[in-house]
């Protein structure tokens, strides 16, 4: 269920009655820009952790304690060709509370934090500002201790060297975040409150008869800030290849390949069920034949992008396996475009796939996800319409995927003491 408040303010609703629980998002979604990424991680930091109303962390953790252990937090996501930063929260449905309405004091307590952060003279608060600014690089500079994160971000700079908004983490960088100043980022964040679209998403026991007087004093002016051009459709190119070395004991094999089919187009259904089949699930090729027949990979699975057309593989190996993995991954491929896998095999990664998304639609998160996604595209698919997609695809399909499948780059993290 949707209404439109305001031009560019959009409120959705997912009434169900099987959580005990209300979820709330707050999004702030924006074209994307290379250089907001840093300032949104940082807006993140500061936002979850003080505002005017509540200056400490002690503060607001009294808050939500007093609202019955409610949730908080800010992040940053990126769908596609767009970036947003989402004020979410968590709490217990009114019912259970006799009659108190703790939506009502939840959502002015969103108010608070979002329109009144803990700044001043047009600059936020110093202190805490270098606080967090300080705590958000030294944690991105500790991220390349996790090595499969580190071999991941290297591949996306190598794939997408010519989209540097798709090339950077979702965390921005420390040396842009290094540059950021209380008065600069309180600039950006004024203009993200008055330019970006803004979607308010509510999962829980609710009705619009109940929520939207709620919203009423929020007074969001309208915005013209449009989406346009959501995927990103990257042209073949030249394979691309760069290693390192670093003493470690297992060596990281990433591949990214272009497949040109994207979001809820045409083939989509068929690159998911040829992803499951490929990498994307406990019973896939990748998984089976790399892993366990032949034992040349500690993992090895595939994930599929439909906002840019990608498809990457990620294992984790000796270094004296390089050159029998890549070709390994390769005869995968080959079998797939020759249909060689059997009919139990494809019936069961179908099958994984439908359970996985039923497992999802278990989580009032997933359900928000999905309703921010479906407004964002401008684009809807029942739960029941997309089983029946997934039903529809046959094995040849899946066979016309695997033939599209181009390599494009390759990373490999040599362990040097592997």
């Amino acid at each position: 269920m949707q209404k439109q408040l305001t031009d560019g303010v959009v409120l959705n609703l997912v009434p169900t009655t099987q959580f005990k629980t209300i979820s709330v998002t707050v999004d702030f979604i924006a074209p994307a820009d290379v250089s907001a990424l840093s300032n949104r991680i940082l807006l993140a930091q500061l936002l979850e952790t003080s505002s005017g109303e509540y200056p400490t962390q002690t503060k607001l953790a009294e808050k939500l304690s007093w609202m019955y252990g409610a949730s908080y937090g800010v992040n940053v996501f990126r769908y596609g060709q767009s970036q947003g930063l989402r004020f979410s929260a968590t709490i217990v449905n009114d019912q259970f509370l006799g009659g108190e309405s703790l939506l009502a004091e939840l959502l002015a307590f969103l108010r608070s934090v979002i329109d009144n952060p803990l700044a001043s003279d047009g600059a936020f608060d110093a202190e805490t500002f270098e606080r967090q600014q300080q705590n958000l690089i030294a944690y991105l500079k500790s991220l390349n201790d996790d090595k499969q994160y580190y071999a991941e971000r290297r591949l996306n700079e190598l794939y997408f060297k010519t989209a540097p908004f798709f090339a950077t983490s979702l965390y921005g960088d420390p040396a842009t975040i290094a540059g950021i100043t209380p008065a600069s980022l309180y600039a950006d964040y004024q203009t993200m409150l008055a330019t970006n679209q803004v979607q308010i998403t509510i999962a829980g026991d609710v009705s619009l008869a109940t929520v939207e007087p709620l919203l009423a004093d929020w007074q969001l002016a309208p915005r013209t800030t449009t989406l346009n051009h959501l995927l990103y459709q990257r042209p073949a190119q030249a394979v691309v290849s760069e290693q390192e070395g670093q003493p470690l004991q297992q060596s990281k094999l990433n591949m990214a390949y272009r497949l040109p089919v994207y979001y809820r187009q045409a083939d989509f259904y068929k690159a998911l069920v040829f992803n499951g089949l490929f990498g994307g699930t406990p019973i896939s090729m990748l998984f089976k034949n790399v892993r366990e027949k032949h034992s040349l990979a500690y993992y090895a699975s595939s994930r599929f992008d439909g906002f840019t057309g990608t498809l990457t593989v990620q294992t984790g190996i000796d270094q004296s396996n390089e050159e029998a993995v890549k070709t390994l991954i390769g005869e995968q491929l080959t079998a797939i475009k020759n249909g060689e896998f059997t009919d139990e095999q494809f019936d069961q990664v179908v099958a994984s796939l439908i359970n996985g998304r039923e497992s999802r639609l278990d989580s009032a998160r997933s359900l928000i996800n999905q309703a921010v996604l479906d407004t964002v595209t401008q684009t809807h698919v029942s739960a029941e319409e997309w089983v029946n997609h997934l039903h529809q695809v046959t094995r040849e399909d899946v066979c016309q995927i695997a033939a599209q499948v181009e390599l494009q780059a390759v990373f490999f993290l040599r362990g040097e003491n592997s």
